[in-house]
């Protein structure tokens, strides 16, 4: 399945993460601090910003290829 068109797989599993996250809260499953639900939100923003830029790293890498 191509999921370009609204966004990729990443976007789509970090909204999905996001929400089943805030439903976790709501509901009081997690610490009422909300400690758990930062942390959780914190790591996957930097999971998905270090995915952008391993793949940019790896698309300007192979642009740079000699061409046969």
């Amino acid at each position: 399945m191509n999921f370009e068109h609204i966004g990729g797989r990443r976007y789509l599993l970090a909204w999905g993460v996001l929400m089943v996250t805030a439903i976790l809260q709501f509901f009081g499953k997690l610490d009422l601090a909300g400690t758990a639900y930062g942390l959780t939100i914190g790591a996957t923003v930097g999971a998905y910003i270090t995915g952008n830029v391993v793949q940019k790293i790896k698309e300007s890498s192979n642009d740079q290829l000699p061409k046969n």
